[in-house]
């Protein structure tokens, strides 16, 4: 972990369980408000131009840490961005929008706006390109125009009508502009000089394979390569060699593809939360790196130096490394299951031990926080819905059963054995709900547990009586991950989006009835939450777990940052990461 995110942050943390291997290779996030829409490097690598659905601003990043560092305002109207491009130098950036009808640059430098060029008249400009010196730009519109702009005037240089559907964008080569167009069994190479009246002349053609398919085509001129889906394959052909480099049935509903610009490094996005990289070696494409995203359907786009990628197609641009410090690919998380609470983990209050295990299942390991170490492994007999430490005993609630063991006391010893059966009491209760169907939240007091319906809105939230196994209410709720405050005196039944339903425990008349009266709506209490941090440390919006005095600690991967699969569980100083499709819990030691 210290290898992989030692150059974001300086990390005072300890992991107690788990390891980098469950640990996602991502390098740092930025959230947008809205559906990030369009993302392009510059040709330096050390920035990152984005724009989202949400803003008219286009913003650039720094390339290593996403911070921000200008925000262009466009003039005019309500803008939806769809081309970004920077100049050779990466001291000019231009964006296309098509909602605006205009294409907008800017000078980086002083952050001024140089020219805002109407394309009304021309509609959909499908590429761009800056030319060596950087005065001029050239743009693909409607895939059958070649038109040349002066960017510092404005003023409109040249136009060329293609006879043919130009494939792909279109780029620059020495002081003139190339693109290329379809011809039977093979591609045409065609330019035009930025300058230049005279029509584009045909300059080389690339020979297609014999199963050749234009589904999903990307051209790397510089290199001859061309890559293309075929029958839910991805295949990348060497033109100049005429042979295939990769032919691929690993990936699953591939989307989007691209090469670095010194075909290094190839890539495919899917319509899953995936992608795939591959490494050119001598003997063509082999697999490289496998990474997940935040969401699915996303848009990865390798650094022109290949030693980044960024993903964008959501709310989320994440950034990605192509160098990863372990020496085979990481693997991939299996599919969520249904059920986003598979671990059901509590904390000592004294914080020297931790209970977990996977939720129906039966065994239950206590984990001694200090060494690592398991201080001790129950097999419940039941399967488990619910589990707690209160002062020196476990509970845990399993099938019409709550049962509780007293913890043994002293260091642990490897391979002891452990008589804790003397110990055990059982209080059976009557249930009218199916117990694959719930999780259940012990009261720090253990007076009560409450039982909330699993990713089931608009459920019941029942409470029992621990001693008595009695129920007591019986409420409508809108949530259904139920938990206690440290003082037992509120309960909360919450939703994986962070809404919750917030009510008072009010004791009764002695007779161990309860009433609950609701205190807050369907919003995110300000402090008492069950899972904060009593020592003040949060994590951010973005990711990062931050001290109590602000101090960012570590960045987290995006498998925890997203509330509908992923658990965070706070105890003072410790924190507990449960996401459903790696095989077990991380719990991390701040500051240590």
């Amino acid at each position: 972990m210290q290898g992989l995110y030692g150059p974001q942050a300086s990390p005072l943390v300890r992991i107690v369980q788990g390891g980098s291997t469950s640990w996602d290779p991502s390098a740092a996030n930025r959230r947008f408000p809205d559906e990030v829409t369009v993302a392009a490097w510059s040709p330096c690598s050390r920035f990152i131009a984005t724009a989202n659905y949400g803003s008219c601003d286009v913003v650039v990043l720094d390339a290593m840490t996403l911070e921000k560092l200008h925000t262009m305002h466009p003039q005019g109207r309500r803008t939806i961005w769809k081309q970004l491009v920077f100049s050779t130098d990466s001291h000019l950036l231009t964006g296309h929008s098509y909602h605006s009808d205009c294409i907008v640059s800017w000078d980086l430098q002083t952050g001024g706006l140089i020219s805002n060029i109407d394309t009304s008249q021309t509609n959909t400009c499908n590429s761009m390109t800056y030319s060596g010196c950087g005065t001029m730009l050239g743009g693909l519109l409607n895939r059958e125009i070649i038109i040349v702009y002066n960017i510092l005037s404005g003023a409109q240089i040249s136009s060329h009508l293609v006879n043919e559907s130009v494939v792909g964008t279109i780029w620059t080569h020495g002081k003139n502009l190339q693109f290329a167009t379809m011809e039977p069994g093979s591609i045409a190479i065609w330019e035009v000089g930025f300058t230049s009246d005279h029509p584009p002349t045909q300059v080389s053609s690339l020979p297609t394979p014999d199963n050749f398919s234009k589904e999903g085509l990307v051209l790397l001129p510089t290199l001859s390569l061309l890559a293309f889906f075929l029958d839910k394959r991805v295949v990348v052909w060497d033109a100049q060699y005429q042979k295939t480099l990769l032919d691929s049935t690993d990936v699953k509903h591939p989307r989007t593809m691209s090469f670095s610009s010194d075909g290094h490094f190839f890539m495919c996005g899917t319509g899953t939360q995936e992608f795939h990289l591959w490494k050119k070696s001598p003997d063509g494409y082999l697999p490289h790196q496998k990474f997940i995203s935040d969401r699915g359907s996303i848009i990865p786009v390798v650094s022109p130096n290949g030693g980044s990628i960024i993903s964008f197609g959501s709310e989320m641009l994440q950034l990605w490394h192509t160098k990863n410090p372990s020496t085979s690919p990481p693997s991939i998380p299996t599919p969520a299951s249904q059920h986003t609470r598979d671990f059901l983990l509590e904390f000592s209050p004294d914080e020297s031990l931790v209970a977990f295990t996977k939720w129906l299942d039966k065994t239950v390991t206590v984990l001694d926080l200090k060494s690592g170490n398991p201080h001790l492994v129950i097999n419940a007999d039941t399967v488990i819905c619910g589990i707690g430490i209160i002062e020196n005993r476990i509970t845990v609630v399993g099938d019409g059963k709550i049962i509780s063991w007293e913890l043994p006391r002293g260091d642990h010893v490897p391979n002891a054995q452990r008589n804790i059966d003397d110990s055990v009491q059982t209080t059976p209760f009557e249930r009218s709900f199916s117990i694959k169907d719930v999780w259940a939240s012990i009261s720090p007091d253990s007076k009560y547990v409450a039982f909330g319906k699993t990713m089931k809105v608009n459920q019941d939230l029942h409470i029992y009586d621990m001693q008595t196994g009695k129920k007591l209410m019986v409420t409508h709720s809108h949530g259904w991950l139920p938990g206690f405050s440290q003082g037992g005196d509120r309960v909360w039944c919450a939703r994986t989006d962070g809404m919750v339903n917030q009510w008072a425990i009010i004791e009764g008349d002695g007779s161990n009835n309860i009433e609950l009266e609701e205190i807050g709506g369907l919003e995110k209490p300000e402090d008492g939450f069950p899972w904060h941090s009593s020592c003040g440390y949060e994590v951010t919006d973005d990711g990062w777990i931050v001290s109590s005095k602000g101090k960012p600690l570590l960045w987290l991967p995006h498998q925890w940052q997203l509330s509908t699969k992923a658990i965070k569980k706070w105890n003072g100083r410790f924190l507990a990461l449960l996401y459903n499709s790696l095989p077990e819990a991380v719990i991390l030691e701040l500051e240590v």
